[in-house]
């Protein structure tokens, strides 16, 4: 564990929490954080998917603005910090930098064979990598705005959405869209998780339910289990 630096397509650095699977040759997979940066929930949920055999590297995506960022999701001034680093995000450049990570992780492993998963924020921003980047496959946890995204999203790898059926952000007409976007696209799923509220896989998290979040792990690895 430790963290290496991103060379972004427009010559800065960022950094990357890494954790490396035993086997080199495994998958990689590109982490993407929640609003709260590269906190010890995403640092744990890193050595997580590492023990699952995968090859780890979370992007500091705050790192313009307020690098090495650690909120805490129950501090409301912190809470609200976070959504406003989100809604000043260069989100056309985040899918750049995301880029570089997936390109720069594949080279050091030596193969292409890379996936990303996101949560919250992350979530969303890893539907749009699905477009955007050659991953193999994407895993998106209770991802923000994407009755937005998704019909304007082109052709992108298969994706699997994890939607908490108490999810403030989701609700409605919103999970209808994003249910009715799933069902159009070839290799795409998505599974509404009952009585769970948003966050329910985050460690440690108010809303974590560890029956949910078991049964989510084990549909993300057999999904990724094709496409790796």
């Amino acid at each position: 564990m430790s963290f290496v630096q991103v060379a972004t397509s427009d010559g800065q650095k960022m950094q990357a929490f890494e954790v490396l699977s035993t086997n080199k040759e495994a998958p990689g997979l590109v982490l993407i954080q929640e609003i709260f940066g590269v906190n010890s929930a995403m640092r744990q949920l890193a050595q997580d998917w590492a023990e699952r055999g995968f090859n780890v590297w979370c992007p500091d995506l705050f790192f313009r603005s307020e690098p090495g960022l650690e909120l805490s999701p129950t501090n409301e001034a912190q809470l609200n910090l976070g959504l406003e680093l989100m809604q000043e995000m260069d989100n056309a450049q985040t899918l750049k930098d995301l880029e570089s990570t997936r390109a720069q992780l594949a080279k050091k492993l030596g193969h292409d064979n890379i996936v990303a998963v996101g949560y919250c924020m992350g979530g969303r921003l890893v539907v749009e990598l699905a477009q955007q980047s050659p991953i193999k496959a994407a895993i998106s946890y209770y991802g923000v705005n994407l009755e937005n995204v998704l019909p304007a999203l082109g052709q992108a790898a298969p994706a699997l959405l994890h939607i908490a059926e108490l999810d403030r952000w989701v609700q409605g007409e919103a999970r209808e869209t994003i249910e009715l976007e799933v069902e159009k696209r070839e290799g795409w799923e998505s599974y509404v998780y009952a009585g769970c509220d948003h966050a329910f896989a985050r460690p440690k998290g108010m809303h974590f339910d560890a029956e949910a979040d078991r049964l989510a792990i084990e549909r993300s690895m057999e999904f990724l289990k094709r496409y790796t």
